[in-house]
Parts: structure tokens; C-alpha cells; sequence
């Protein structure tokens, strides 16, 4: 039977583990002026800021619509780049006159790139790497402009 008065610590509430992420019940850790402040809750045994619990069902509606939102995104693409200036892409256009898309290199930012070679971006589409820097950036020309890209990452320093 659930006790009434003010809360006192050891008392059972019900909560919405942030560690969890569910509704469970939790031990009160933790009073400042009458109100509950940290919990401990029961399940994952973390101590955790008191929040009420969450309607289960209105998250539900709220991820669906994030991935919604995602999935619409990725099947319009990316936002259409800024049309490039007409002496840019008539360089883009001389470069790549000659250039077969059949032997562009995927973009691999591990992978070492040599100047006028030809790659494909999946973002951007097909470029020629106009510059290399000594620290493996990469200046590539693509149909919209230019572009810097990084190269030669080693494989532990992925972000």
C-alpha cells in the first residue's frame, strides 16, 4: 500500500530511467526541500536525476516521426549545391571530357590520391583532386566547385 505524505529516502517511485530509457520504479536517493531529486533505479542500479514518467506512447509517435523525417531526407538527397561559376565548370568540364566514370576511384578518406586523378563522391558525384597538401587534404573540383576532402586517415582515427 503506497505510503502518503511527503517522500522520504528509501521510498519506491515510479520514474523514467535516463540510463534505461524506460519506465521503471526506482528508490529515492536523495530529498532538497521536499522534493525528490536523484533516484536510484531498481533495475540498472545507477543513481539518476528524478524525471516523471514518460507517456511510452507519444515517444513512439515522436522517433517515427524523426525517422520520418530522415528517410524522406535521404530519398530527395542532398540540398542541390550553388550553381558554380561558368570558368569552374568549364574546367570541370575539360577535365573530365576525357575521363571514364568506369575507372574513377570510389572516395575513401584512408586511401592516397594523386593530383588529376579522377574519383566518384557520393555526395557530390564525380571530381578530379586538383591539390594535394602535405597533410593529405585534398582540394577536388567537382560539377558545382570546389571541394576539400580529407585522405590518408589512418584506420584508429575514425570519428
Amino acid at each position: 500500500m503506497p505510503r502518503k505524505g511527503p517522500p522520504q529516502i528509501g521510498d519506491i517511485v515510479e520514474i523514467h530511467c535516463s540510463k534505461c530509457r524506460l519506465n521503471l520504479d526506482a528508490s529515492v536517493a536523495a530529498i532538497v526541500g521536499g522534493e525528490v531529486v536523484k533516484v536510484t533505479c531498481r533495475t540498472c542500479d545507477n543513481e539518476v536525476p528524478m524525471r516523471p514518467p514518460m507517456d511510452m506512447g507519444m515517444k513512439k509517435e515522436k522517433a517515427l516521426e524523426r525517422l520520418m523525417k530522415m528517410r524522406q531526407k535521404r530519398l530527395t538527397g542532398p540540398a542541390t549545391p550553388v550553381a558554380a561559376p561558368d570558368a569552374v565548370r568549364a574546367l570541370w568540364d575539360e577535365l573530365t571530357a576525357k575521363a571514364d566514370p568506369r575507372r574513377a576511384k570510389v572516395y575513401d578518406r584512408h586511401r592516397k590520391y594523386r593530383e588529376e586523378e579522377v574519383l566518384l563522391h557520393k555526395e557530390h558525384g564525380m571530381g578530379v583532386v586538383h591539390q594535394v597538401d602535405a597533410d593529405g587534404e585534398l582540394q577536388v573540383l567537382f560539377r558545382h566547385g570546389f571541394e576539400r576532402l580529407r585522405s590518408q586517415v589512418p584506420p584508429d582515427e575514425d570519428e
